[in-house]
C-alpha cells in the first residue's frame, strides 16, 4: 500500500499522470451516471414531445458554440503549458485575456443575431421560447472552454473537468427532482432554465478554481500578445474538431437517408457501447496534454517517448478487456440495458474493432496538436471523412447498419494509422502500443 501511495504522491511526471488519468476516469464515470440519471428523469417528466424540444434546442446551442469550443481549449492547453515552462507570464496573461475577449465577442454576435431573428419572427411556439432561454448558455459555454483549456495547461486536470461535468448535471438533477417531489409541472423552457442555473454555478466555481490555479506572476504581468501565431493555430485546430464531429455523424446521416430510422437508433446504441472501449484513452488524454507540450518544448523527446509508450499500454490494459466483453457479451448487455429491439451484435463487434485500433494507436492527434503539428491532424481528419463518405455511400444501401459500422471503423483505422505515420515522421516518436 505504501509503495502504491509513493507512486501517486509528489510532483513527479509519473505521479501527475497517474493522478490526472485516474481522477479523469473517476470524473467521467460520475458524469456518465449523472447524465444518465438526468436524461431518464427529464425524459420521464417532460414526455416525448417536450423532451424532444429540449434535446433539439440543446443540440442547436452545442452547434452554435462549436467555433468557441472546437479549437480554443486545445490551443490554450498547449500555449499555457509552454508559457508556464518558459515562465513567460506576460504571454500567459495575454492569451487568457485575448481568449476571454474572443468568447465575449463571439457570444454577443451570435446571441444578438439569433435572438433578434427569433424575436422579429413573432413566433410564440414552445421551440422559440426554449431557444431564447437557451441562448443564455452560449456565453457560459464559451467561457467554460477558456477556463478548461487554461486549467489543463496549468496541470489542474481535475479542476478543469469537475464544474461542467459534475456540478452542472448534478444541479439539473436536484432542480428537476425538486419539481417532481413538489408535484409541479415541468416544461422544456423550465428544463433549459435549470441548465442555465447549473451552468452559472459551474461558471462561478470554475472562475474560483482558475484564480486559485493561475500563478501570481501571471496575474500581475503586463500582457503580451502573439495574435498571428495563435490565430494560425486556432484555424486548423477548429477545422480538426469540426471534421471529427462530422465524421462521427456521417454514418447516422447516411442511415437516415438511405436506410431506416430503426437502424439509426440501433447504430446509436451500438456506437454508445463501442465508445466505452475508448474510455481509457479519453481519460489518459486529459492528463497527457499539458505533459506532452512541456516535454516537447523542453526538448526531452526520449522522456516523451517513454511517457507515450507507458500511457498507450495503460490504455490498452483498460480497452482490450472492455472490447472483449462487448464483443462476446454485447448482445445480452444491450438487451438488458436498452431492450431486445436495440440488439445489434454484428455492428457492435465491428465498431469495437475500430475502437481497438484507436486505442492501440495511442494519443496520435493529441501528440501532433500539442507539438504544433496541428495541420497534420486536419489532413488526417479530412482523409478519414472522405473514406467514411465513400464507404457509407457504397455499403449502406446494401448492408444498412453493418455497412455504416464498417465505414466508420475503417475510417477510424485509416485516421489512426496515418497519424501514427505522421508522428513518427515529424517527431521520431512511435505511439503504437507495441513500440519498443
Amino acid at each position: 500500500m505504501r509503495k502504491y501511495l509513493r507512486h501517486i504522491q509528489g510532483e513527479s511526471l509519473k505521479a501527475q499522470l497517474i493522478r490526472g488519468a485516474g481522477g479523469s476516469a473517476g470524473i467521467q464515470v460520475v458524469n456518465l451516471l449523472l447524465t444518465l440519471v438526468s436524461g431518464v428523469l427529464l425524459a420521464r417528466t417532460l414526455g416525448p414531445e417536450s423532451y424532444g424540444t429540449y434535446a433539439f434546442v440543446l443540440s442547436i446551442i452545442t452547434l452554435l458554440s462549436l467555433p468557441a469550443k472546437a479549437g480554443l481549449p486545445t490551443l490554450l492547453v498547449r500555449e499555457t503549458a509552454k508559457n508556464q515552462l518558459n515562465k513567460d507570464w506576460g504571454l500567459m496573461r495575454g492569451l487568457l485575456k485575448a481568449s476571454n475577449l474572443f468568447a465575449i465577442g463571439y457570444s454577443v454576435i451570435v446571441v444578438t443575431i439569433v435572438g433578434s431573428w427569433l424575436l422579429l419572427r413573432g413566433d410564440d411556439t414552445l421551440e422559440t421560447a426554449t431557444l431564447l432561454w437557451a441562448l443564455l448558455l452560449l456565453p457560459l459555454m464559451a467561457f467554460e472552454a477558456v477556463r478548461t483549456g487554461t486549467l489543463r495547461g496549468l496541470r489542474w486536470v481535475l479542476s478543469a473537468q469537475a464544474p461542467e461535468q459534475i456540478v452542472r448535471p448534478a444541479t439539473v438533477i436536484l432542480l428537476v427532482g425538486s419539481v417532481v417531489l413538489l408535484g409541479s409541472e415541468l416544461s422544456a423552457v423550465r428544463a433549459i432554465q435549470f441548465n442555465v442555473i447549473g451552468a452559472l454555478l459551474a461558471f462561478t466555481l470554475g472562475v474560483f478554481l482558475l484564480l486559485k490555479a493561475l500563478p501570481q506572476r501571471a496575474k500581475t504581468a503586463e500582457s503580451k500578445y502573439n495574435i498571428k501565431p495563435w490565430a494560425a493555430s486556432l484555424l486548423p485546430l477548429s477545422l480538426f474538431a469540426g471534421l471529427k464531429l462530422l465524421d462521427s455523424q456521417v454514418s447516422i446521416l447516411f442511415l437516415g437517408f438511405l436506410a431506416t430510422s430503426e437502424e439509426v437508433g440501433l447504430f446509436r446504441v451500438a456506437a454508445t457501447g463501442a465508445a466505452l472501449v475508448a474510455f481509457g484513452l479519453n481519460a489518459v488524454n486529459m492528463a497527457m496534454a499539458p505533459q506532452i507540450a512541456r516535454l516537447y518544448n523542453s526538448g526531452e523527446l526520449e522522456k516523451l517517448q517513454r511517457t507515450i509508450t507507458l500511457s498507450t499500454r495503460v490504455v490498452a490494459l483498460v480497452s482490450f478487456p472492455v472490447a472483449i466483453v462487448l464483443i462476446v457479451f454485447g448482445g445480452p448487455i444491450i438487451d438488458i440495458v436498452f431492450g431486445q429491439e436495440y440488439v445489434s451484435a454484428a455492428a457492435l463487434t465491428i465498431l469495437c474493432l475500430g475502437q481497438l485500433v484507436n486505442a492501440s494507436a495511442g494519443s496520435v492527434a493529441l501528440v501532433l496538436n500539442m507539438t504544433g503539428n496541428d495541420k497534420s491532424t486536419v489532413i488526417g481528419a479530412a482523409l478519414a471523412l472522405i473514406v467514411n463518405l465513400i464507404l457509407c455511400l457504397i455499403l449502406v444501401p446494401f448492408l444498412g447498419l453493418v455497412g455504416a459500422a464498417i465505414g466508420y471503423s475503417i475510417s477510424l483505422s485509416v485516421w489512426n494509422v496515418l497519424l501514427m505515420f505522421m508522428v513518427r515522421k515529424k517527431l521520431g516518436i512511435n505511439t503504437f502500443v507495441f513500440a519498443k
